[in-house]
Order: structure tokens, then sequence, then C-alpha cells
């Protein structure tokens, strides 16, 4: 199998807003391999377990992505050694390096491919994959997420809070602002103080949506901000709550959350995932390790940069695409020869 050219045919399929398409797709490659197939999740953004015999390594992807935005290379476009298009690293490019291991080691060793298409937004697939077959976990060596890691061995995860803060005002006419009290103006005074939390390694936060107002001749009377927070293991969810109300002087919903994971390096399945891999890395996402850890050792590697995931231009280098079902496949053989 040409792991480049199913990568191709992988990000051409729009994924977006419709997973079944991509899902079809892979699922009738897998079934040519000989796997059992079951299916999870929601009508349009399903998930499929692909087993081939029982134990042994599980894969884990996600076939969806964010949307496309504007481009100056065709999906799928090949030049000086990368590959340009929506999923190219994150993470169509680790699904495609997996579904190609399957292919040299369908014969071989016992492992499954565990693929989802609504990780980008609520991971309601892995989540149901996970309660519906827990013995299927339970009884893996262990899981790899494929996210991009630069090849690195992720050992671990920053959780999510997604948190709502609103601002009340008072309508006048807009010709007349001194009668009225501006909510949007409000809410910027309290999100100034936000911009120091931008470093890589600690607490972030990104204001990802702002909504107010209902008409350009009215002063507005209400304004939403959501913001897209993550924060490191070391932190606890309700500390992290309680100091960006402290910095932002407003109350907050939590609207969607995710617990940090960490990963135990000095696991057997671990230690040899290192000795294959290109380093050690902490993920600055979320991942579907959150879902699969409480039940299986997991950890996460890929190709692909991390900085490279919902770029404009999003590319990954082919060399990576190609190590990584080298890995892949060694892992796999590894775990089934370590009792």
């Amino acid at each position: 199998m040409n792991v480049v050219k199913l990568l191709q045919e992988l990000i051409r399929i729009e994924s977006h807003t419709d997973g079944r398409p991509i899902i079809t797709y892979v699922t009738d490659l897998l079934t040519d391999m000989g796997a059992h197939i079951s299916v999870y999740g929601i009508k349009e953004k399903p998930a499929i377990l692909a087993e081939f015999g029982e134990g042994g390594v599980i894969f884990s992807g996600h076939l969806d992505t964010v949307v496309m935005g504007e481009w100056d290379f065709e999906q799928g476009e090949i030049r000086n050694g990368n590959l340009y298009g929506r999923g190219s690293a994150d993470m169509k490019s680790g699904c495609a390096a997996m579904i190609a291991a399957a292919e040299i080691l369908k014969d071989d060793v016992s492992f499954s491919l565990a693929f989802t298409t609504d990780e980008e937004i609520t991971m309601y697939g892995a989540e149901e994959m996970a309660r519906a077959r827990p013995e299927a976990f339970k009884n893996a060596r262990t899981v790899v997420v494929g996210e991009p890691t630069g090849l690195k061995t992720g050992t671990g995860e920053k959780g999510i809070l997604w948190l709502k803060a609103e601002t009340k005002g008072k309508p006048s006419h807009g010709s007349m602002p001194w009668i009225g009290e501006n909510a949007i103006l409000e809410m910027i005074q309290h999100l100034k103080s936000i911009t120091p939390y931008t470093e890589k390694e600690g607490l972030t936060i990104n204001i990802g949506l702002i909504e107010g107002g209902k008409q350009i001749n009215v002063t507005p009377e209400n304004c939403v901000a959501q913001l897209d927070v993550r924060y490191p293991p070391v932190m606890k969810k309700e500390a992290v709550i309680a100091e960006i109300e402290k910095i932002t002087g407003l109350p907050l919903e939590v609207k969607y959350d995710l617990p940090p994971v960490t990963i135990d390096v000095s696991t057997p399945e671990v230690k040899a995932l290192l000795d294959l891999s290109l380093g050690v890395c902490t993920c600055y996402y979320a991942t579907e390790a959150v879902r699969f850890s409480p039940l299986a050792p997991t950890v996460i590697l890929g190709p692909g940069e991390q900085e490279m995931a919902h770029q404009k231009n999003e590319y990954v280098e082919i060399w990576q695409v190609e190590r990584a079902v080298k890995i892949y496949t060694e892992y796999a053989l590894k775990m089934a020869e370590i009792t």
C-alpha cells in the first residue's frame, strides 16, 4: 500500500460536516483486509472499531477535521517533500500510517484500529466505543493515539475548559450612546487582562468567540464571550476557573471540559515506544487519550508537527508519514513479543 496516495485520498474526502463518506471509505479498506468492524457514535459522525484478532495494540485516530478556510495549495498537493491539505497533520496522516501498518501486520499479530469522526468537537464516538467495548480496551496491550507529535512520544496532554462569560448593558439609540451602557465595551475591559496567558507550557486562554449587539444603531445591551482554556496536568480545574474569574472579574459558565492526562513513562509499553520514537513531548492539545486511558495504557505518537494543527496551508512532511508506518509496525510486533 502506498501510504502517500492513501493520505491524498483521505484528505480529498471532506470530513468536517459529515463523517460518513470517509468512514465508509476506510471501512471498505479494512474489511477487505479481513477486519471485524463494529460501528458506534451518532449517524453523521460515526466511529468504528476494526479488530484483527483479540488483544494487541489499539491504534486510535480521528478522521474529522476543522473547517477548510482559505488555502494557497490544492488539497493533497505535494511540494518540496510536504503534503498539503486540511487534516494532513491533524490527523489523517496518522490514520493513513495506521492503515498502511495494518496491511503489513494483518497476518502476523492481533491488533485493532479505532477511528472516529467527531474528535474536534465532542469525542462522543470514542466515549461510546469505550463504554460499549471496555473489554477490548482492557485486553489491549496499549492504545496509541496518532495525533501529530513530530514522531515523538507524547507523555501527557493539557485539559480543556470552554467557558462562557457575559456582560449586560443598557440599550439606547446609536446616536445617543451616553444614554445607554455598551455591553461590548464592558466586555472589552474585562478581557484585557487575558493577553499574558499565551505561554505554551502553562495555562493558555484563547478568546475564541465574541457575540454582542443586535443592530448597528442600537447600543448593545448584552455581550457573550467564549474562552478556550488549556491547562497542564499540574493544575486543577477548580483552581483554573477561580484564576480566570479573578483576572476577568466575571462569573464563568463551564460549557465543556476534559481533564488533563498524564502518561507513566516507566511502563514497558511506553518504554518500548520511546525506543522507536524521536524523543519525548507534552501535547498542548487534548486527544481521545482522555477517553481510553482509564481502561488501557495509552500513549500519543504521530506524524506531523503540533503547530500545524488547524493552520492555513496545513501540511505534513512525507518522510514522517512513511516513518510512522515503520514505527507502528515495529511497535505492534514488539508488543506481541512482550509477555
